[in-house]
């Protein structure tokens, strides 16, 4: 997808090395269903890691938290400043049903 909007692939954490680096050296904030951990990363954009255990429920379940994340990410990566390596991870327990319970509780998350 084109524009500012989109979700680039350069804007994903894909490799194991760079979770570990963020998620140890990293800043880390929790709320009631996510745990972010965020990192400068001095390449000029954001990148987005997600990370959910099958423990957290079934495929389903996982693709449509994994689908609300990306979202909330690409709708709302122009409002971080700076440019950072974020991970989100999912904890076990109650989640979010909705997208729009979802975008709130990371919104006060990250503010």
């Amino acid at each position: 997808m084109k524009g500012a909007f989109g979700f680039r692939k350069e804007e994903r954490i894909i490799h194991p090395q760079d979770f570990r680096r963020v998620m140890r050296s990293g800043k880390k904030v929790t709320s009631k269903s996510f745990i972010l951990f965020f990192q400068d990363n001095g390449k000029g954009f954001h990148r987005l890691g997600i990370v959910l255990r099958k423990e957290v429920g079934q495929a389903t379940l996982r693709n449509r938290i994994r689908r609300y994340i990306r979202e909330f990410f690409r709708l709302h990566k122009h409002l971080i400043r700076g440019s950072l390596d974020l991970v989100i991870l999912v904890k076990k327990g109650p989640l979010p049903n909705r997208y729009r319970e979802a975008e709130e509780e990371l919104r006060r998350a990250l503010t």
